[in-house]
């Protein structure tokens, strides 16, 4: 899990507010996840604390949170979120 990623989860969940720049890099963040989401053999769970923030079950993985905050600042005909919750089900990475 890329440090960067985890400090701009926690500056969104303090803030409600990231920089186009830090938007990008999640959703290249997201994009290498879920385009070699077959070849992760786990995923590494986020504190309880930002889980619950962001509305998520307790054990949620960095990469789904970091979807969630795309969702929202970047919403999309698709959810971010949701197909990543398929994939995490299909590859069974809980």
């Amino acid at each position: 899990m890329s440090l960067e990623l985890t400090e701009i989860v926690k500056d969104f969940i303090a803030t409600k507010l990231l920089s186009k720049v830090e938007l990008d890099f999640l959703e290249s963040e997201l994009w290498e996840t879920l385009e070699h989401i077959d070849e992760i053999t786990s995923l590494t769970s986020a504190p309880i604390d930002i889980s619950k923030e962001l509305k998520l079950k307790d054990g949620s993985s960095w990469q789904l949170c970091c979807a969630v905050i795309l969702d929202a600042a970047r919403p999309q005909k698709n959810s971010r979120a949701k197909k990543l919750k398929k994939l995490i089900e299909k590859f069974s990475l809980h």
